[in-house]
């Protein structure tokens, strides 16, 4: 099976099948991706991460706004669409978290890269 074969089988299929290998451990807490790496590493092939283009943080920042303001439409009307505005914070909430450890990020390759000319 590939990778790609891999990624269309469910969590729970792919338990199953890293069962099947005695070298993976604990595959029950594994999250589906983890669990696809780890039976590539178990079989012996090559691991190809996919990684996504990460968002810059003034995009993510600028995407909370424009959810603040749609936010604050949707108090203004008086509609109390209680679904809409708790999915809006939790948004902006998730945002903000990933914002933070973007910046965290950031700041702590900053600080290596400073070390490093220290030397």
């Amino acid at each position: 099976m590939s990778r790609e074969e891999l990624e269309k089988l469910t969590a729970t299929k792919l338990r199953e099948l890293a069962h099947e290998y005695p070298e993976i451990e604990g595959a029950h807490a594994l999250k589906k991706e983890e669990l696809i790496v780890a039976i590539l590493k178990a079989r012996g092939e090559p691991i190809k991460v996919a990684k996504k283009k990460p968002a810059q943080i003034h995009e993510i920042k600028k995407h909370v706004r424009e959810l603040k303001t749609e936010k604050q439409k949707l108090r203004e009307e008086q509609a109390q669409d209680r679904k809409k505005l708790t999915q809006l914070r939790r948004k902006i909430k998730r945002l903000k978290r990933q914002t933070r450890l973007m910046a965290g990020v950031k700041a702590a390759k900053a600080k290596d890269a400073t070390e490093e000319k220290a030397s």
